[in-house]
């Protein structure tokens, strides 16, 4: 009889993206959290990690939404990969000060997730105003944990 054991994380196939679009208002927050929670639940995250994902992804969607300019789309994205899973949140703002390292939603969304980083217009955030983005990473655990 032989034995299967691996000392380290098989890597998996990478899911289909997806990517949704929904008004950028609080109101659809629960459809936003809602929709991850399934799609981490699809790619076997842990259910502590679902939950801290879907509380990150509340303080980042928040702090956008708060500084989307009139009648914006907030666009989520998710990409399962390999190891870990990527959700890309964006929208058009009117404020460049909307998530910097050092302040509380920073802590909040970096404490609950293994990665966070913003971009501005596809490139590294800075200057005023035009679509920012916040990326947080969600890594699968080892199967022997």
């Amino acid at each position: 009889m032989s034995e299967a054991h691996t000392d380290h994380l098989e890597p998996r196939s990478q899911g289909q993206p997806v990517e949704f679009r929904v008004p950028a208002r609080l109101e659809s927050l629960a459809v936003i959290r809602t929709l991850v929670s399934a799609l981490g639940t699809l790619e076997d995250l842990d259910l502590d990690a679902v939950a801290d994902l879907r509380l990150a992804l509340d303080e980042a969607c928040t702090r956008l939404i708060r500084s989307a300019a009139p009648d914006s789309t907030l666009v989520v994205n998710v990409q399962p990969r390999h190891y870990d899973l990527r959700i890309s949140v964006s929208t058009t703002c009117t404020e460049d000060d909307i998530l910097r390292p050092g302040t509380f939603s920073w802590h909040v969304i970096s404490s609950l997730t293994d990665d966070v980083q913003t971009f501005r217009d596809g490139a590294p955030s800075g200057g005023p105003g035009g679509v920012f983005g916040i990326t947080m990473i969600a890594r699968r655990l080892e199967p022997d944990r």
